[in-house]
């Protein structure tokens, strides 16, 4: 495996069961020894999304995705495979060795670049403690009431007006130019010169969820545009994959199984100061599948946090649809106008800020309101506005009968027969789901000959199965490449010591052969009675299509030497072909 051991691999998937991992993320129903769903990798309305729990591997006959539960929480969390390993690690207690990979370039990029992200937020902590309490730094943390703890933890700091403090100091430290330049602390100026990003304003790191600094937002003490810089998207940043202060808060919202999402670093640095320390931010973005999907590792449970102008928006709203896509339950708290989460909590206290979260609504209730408060429900037209845009949310819940509960509830609230509203329901999706069936997300078909795929599964369940078909083939004689390499694991396996873990032989050939192959070979529903007798015909079938290629292939080859008048080249390939049809087989 290269980086990680595969002892250690091993010790983490024996500790994993990988039925209860993908239920944690999918609703699986029982299939006889196997589990069901609908793939969470593509839409689709039959279930083809199969567990098995006595092999440990998953597959999609939809759209191709299939493997190990490593794979699955690497293709789910839009992670690597190294950081899906961690992920599990973690999980199961299994604790990782210490390693490097000198021939990984990319590795070391992004090891590089976190060394130089840590590097310049002491930086700017060092000179945003040297500053003096009538500066003007000063004077702004002090109107914004942060206490010196939170400014601690969090790494604030200060970037001073100085054009090239920054990459001098790091330059002092070793680091080249074109790093910090990667790490999105410079830009290059029209005379190609280096010029750092953050002048003059506080700096606040960014965290990902291991405490790794991955970039740095940076705002300016009074009201002059633009409020805040970011940094650029750069190999450990990507703005759309992270949350703010999940690092710090993601202990305790687990604890309290919910999180509270606000909008800026302020907001989350001024809750944690009063205690309100499951508390997390969206970057400044409408959230993302992969954020919801990050948060969803601690909870299933969400507050979102609005001020009074952003309360009736419903572009917001809509935006909220995505946890209930993903399963999560949402509310909706709002602040009195004029107050984001960092003045109301200066200005009230923790004791009303509770007070806000607890009269949170679900997000039916609250969109329901400002739909009633904006129309006039009593005539049909504002009923159907009402309804349509209810429905836009109501179709994206999973759970069949919390929808059914939501569509009751609507029909009474605006008096309208249920059939109806139903009726509406099924026609949004039919628009939804109609594109998407026509091959959204479908992966291309695997191409494997019947015989050479009935031929590897026997094999990959049964080690006497390899015993007697390495006595008939060589790898050589299967014609699909993934078949060969897995054909060539097998034959040299040690077939005295038994069973064959096909969950543990996926990361020993991650390298060489797809994991959704394997899960798709061994995963397939079809029944095979008579083993022996399919074992001899499969592997009659591939000895008698490997020799009629051989032969079209002589008999090309004789065409060609007859042509151009090569005698011994015709003599020679004419005996060979003489021979092969004498041999039969």
């Amino acid at each position: 495996m290269g980086k990680i051991p595969e002892n250690i691999l091993n010790e983490i998937q024996d500790r994993c069961d990988i039925v209860e991992v993908i239920s944690s993320y999918v609703s699986l129903k029982p299939a006889g020894r196997n589990f069901k769903a609908c793939c969470p990798f593509h839409h689709e309305k039959t279930p083809s999304f199969i567990v098995s729990p006595d092999k440990q591997i998953y597959h999609c006959f939809g759209c191709n995705s299939g493997g190990n539960v490593f794979n699955f929480i690497k293709e789910y969390e839009k992670m690597d495979f190294i950081d899906a390993v961690k992920m599990l690690a973690e999980k199961t207690g299994v604790k990782l060795p210490e390693y490097k990979n000198h021939d990984d370039e990319d590795g070391s990029i992004v090891s590089t670049l976190y060394s130089v992200n840590d590097i310049a937020a002491n930086y700017y902590a060092g000179i945003l403690e040297k500053t003096g309490s009538s500066s003007e730094v000063r004077r702004y943390i002090a109107k914004r009431g942060l206490d010196a703890p939170v400014l601690k933890k969090f790494r604030v700091g200060y970037a001073d007006s100085s054009w090239k403090a920054l990459i001098d100091y790091l330059s002092g430290r070793g680091v080249r130019e074109d790093m910090i330049l990667k790490a999105g602390l410079a830009v290059k100026g029209k005379d190609n010169a280096y010029y750092d990003l953050f002048r003059n304003r506080v700096v606040f790191p960014i965290f990902d969820a291991r405490d790794k600094i991955i970039g740095f937002g940076a705002r300016v003490m009074d009201e002059t545009l633009p409020k805040y810089i970011n940094s650029p998207e750069t190999a450990v940043y990507k703005k759309g994959l992270h949350l703010y202060g999940l690092n710090f808060a993601k202990a305790n919202i687990k604890e309290r199984n919910f999180a509270i999402i606000t909008e800026g670093y302020l907001d989350v640095m001024t809750c944690y100061q009063y205690g309100v320390t499951n508390t997390i931010a969206s970057l400044g973005t409408a959230l993302t599948t992969e954020q919801i999907r990050l948060l969803k590792r601690y909870t299933h449970n969400v507050v979102m946090l609005y001020d009074a102008d952003q309360a009736g928006e419903m572009a917001s709203l809509r935006g909220l649809d995505l946890f209930l896509e993903e399963g999560m339950n949402v509310k909706i708290a709002t602040l009195e106008k004029g107050h984001d989460p960092d003045s109301f909590l200066r200005k009230f206290g923790r004791e009303k800020f509770d007070s806000a979260i607890n009269k949170s609504k679900s997000l039916f209730t609250y969109k329901l309101d400002i739909l009633k408060n904006r129309f006039d429900n009593r005539d049909p037209e504002s009923k159907a506005e009402i309804i349509k845009e209810m429905l836009s949310t109501i179709h994206k819940v999973k759970n069949a009968i919390v929808k059914a509960e939501y569509i009751r509830l609507l029909s009474y609230e605006l008096s309208v027969k249920e059939d109806a509203v139903w009726e509406e329901l099924r026609k949004i999706k039919d628009k939804r789901q109609e594109p998407r069936d026509k091959g959204q997300g479908i992966r291309k078909n695997i191409d494997i000959s019947p015989a050479e795929k009935i031929l590897a599964r026997l094999m990959l369940e049964d080690v006497n199965v390899v015993k007697m078909v390495r006595d008939e083939l060589s790898p050589s004689d299967f014609r699909n490449q993934d078949i060969r390499n897995i054909a060539e694991a097998l034959f040299s396996i040690d077939t005295e010591k038994g069973l064959i873990d096909v969950a543990r032989l996926i990361n020993s050939m991650e390298n060489k052969v797809p994991q959704n192959i394997i899960s798709f070979i061994v995963n397939e529903e079809v029944d095979i009675r008579d083993k022996e007798k399919n074992i001899c015909d499969c592997i009659m079938t591939i000895k008698k299509e490997n020799r009629s290629r051989l032969l079209k292939d002589i008999q090309s080859r004789l065409d060609v030497a007859q042509k151009s008048g090569y005698e011994e080249e015709e003599k020679r390939l004419l005996d060979e072909f003489n021979q092969l049809i004498k041999r039969g087989l």
